[in-house]
C-alpha cells in the first residue's frame, strides 16, 4: 500500500511539473542564454557546442546532428560565422528541424567600417522609457528593424568582411531577443505572449546595460578611446560607444600582419601614444608580446570574445562588464 501510495504521489509530481512546449538548438553560447531569457519556462535549450569550445573552431559531427534533430528550431549567430559547415548540417538535420538565424535581428558591420574612424552616436538609443520604446519595436517587423546600422549603415553581402560578433553591442542583443520571440511564438503560439513579455523585460536589462557601458566609456580620455587588440573582435563596442579598433593580427586568429602592415602599425601606436595591448581568452599571445616587446607597451588583462573563457555561472551581462571594466582601466591610466 505504502509503495502504491508513493508511485502515485510520484506521478503525480511528474504531471504537476512544467513540460518545456518547445525544444531549441544552439550553436553559440551567448545564443543559448538568450534562448533561456527569452523562452523562459516554455523552452529546452540544448547545447550543441560544450562549454569552452569555441564557436569559430566548431565542426559538427553526428552526435551533433543526433542532438539537433531533437528539436524544432537549430539556433544560430549568422553573420557569416558558421558558414563552413551551415550546408553541410543543414543535409543532416531531420524533417521536423528548422535552422534559425538569430543574427537577423541585430545591425551588421563589415570589419573595414570597424577599422575606420568612429562615427557612433554615443547617445544613440535617448534613454527613452524602457516599456513604451520596447512595445513599439516590437510591433516592427524584425526584418525592418535590421536593415541599418544606427548610423544608417546598410547591410554587406560579403561574408568574407563581414564581422560576426554583433553580440559585443547590447543594443544588438537587445533587436535578437525580439527577432526570436516573434520566431518562437510562430511555433508555439500558445506561449506566444509569455515569450514577448521575455524579451521586453530582457530588452530593459540590455538598456541599462548599455547606459552602465556609456557611463564607463565616457570615463576615457576622449584621444585615449582606441583599443587596441589581437584580432578585430570588439568592433561592435568600439562603433557603438565611439572607440577605434586596431587589430594586431588582423581580422580573425589565423589572420598574421605582413612585416610592411606590423611597421605601420607599431608606427601608428607609437604616434597615438598607445599604452596598452589587449589580448584575447583562446588566442595566442605570441604577437601581442612581440609589439609589447618592440614597442614597451603593456599587456592589459584579457578580454572574452564569444563568451568563452567566462567564470562559472557567469553569462552575457557578466561577459561585458568584465570587458569594459579591463578596458576602462587600461585606457584611463
Amino acid at each position: 500500500m505504502k509503495s502504491r501510495f508513493i508511485h502515485l504521489l510520484f506521478g503525480l509530481i511528474l504531471a504537476m511539473s512544467p513540460v518545456a512546449a518547445l525544444e531549441v538548438a544552439s550553436l553559440h553560447p551567448l545564443v543559448s542564454e538568450l534562448a533561456r531569457e527569452v523562452g523562459g519556462d516554455s523552452v529546452t535549450v540544448i547545447d550543441l557546442i560544450e562549454p569552452g569550445n569555441n564557436p569559430h573552431d566548431f565542426d559538427p559531427n553526428p552526435q551533433t546532428f543526433a542532438a539537433a534533430s531533437q528539436a524544432s528550431l537549430v539556433l544560430i549567430s549568422g553573420k557569416g560565422l558558421e558558414d563552413s559547415y551551415l550546408e553541410k548540417l543543414a543535409d543532416n538535420l531531420g524533417p521536423d528541424t528548422e535552422i534559425f538565424d538569430v543574427g537577423e535581428g541585430a545591425y551588421t558591420l563589415t570589419f573595414a567600417e570597424n577599422l575606420s574612424s568612429p562615427n557612433a552616436d554615443p547617445h544613440e538609443d535617448h534613454d527613452d522609457h524602457d516599456g513604451h520604446e520596447d512595445h513599439s519595436e516590437h510591433e516592427e517587423h524584425p526584418s525592418q528593424e535590421s536593415e541599418e546600422a544606427p548610423d544608417g549603415h546598410h547591410h554587406h553581402h560579403d561574408h568574407g568582411s563581414v564581422d560576426p560578433h554583433w553580440w559585443h553591442d547590447p543594443d544588438n542583443m537587445r533587436r535578437a531577443a525580439f527577432v526570436l520571440a516573434q520566431k518562437m511564438g510562430e511555433i508555439d503560439p500558445e506561449n506566444a505572449e509569455a515569450y514577448n513579455a521575455n524579451a521586453l523585460a530582457y530588452a530593459r536589462e540590455m538598456r541599462s546595460l548599455k547606459r552602465w557601458i556609456r557611463q564607463q566609456i565616457e570615463t576615457i580620455p576622449p584621444s585615449d578611446r582606441i583599443l587596441a587588440t589581437s584580432h578585430l573582435a570588439y568592433g561592435y563596442l568600439c562603433h557603438a560607444y565611439g572607440i577605434q579598433a586596431i587589430a594586431i593580427q588582423g581580422y580573425n586568429r589565423e589572420d598574421n600582419a605582413s612585416p610592411q602592415e606590423l611597421a605601420e602599425l607599431i608606427d601608428f601606436l607609437r604616434t597615438h601614444q598607445v599604452r596598452v595591448l589587449f589580448p584575447e581568452i583562446g588566442s595566442n599571445p605570441k604577437s601581442l608580446q612581440s609589439v609589447a616587446q618592440d614597442t614597451g607597451l603593456v599587456i592589459g588583462p584579457p578580454l572574452i570574445a564569444d563568451g568563452t573563457g567566462m567564470a562559472p555561472g557567469d553569462g552575457y551581462e557578466e561577459m561585458m562588464r568584465s570587458n569594459v571594466t579591463a578596458i576602462v582601466t587600461g585606457l584611463s591610466d
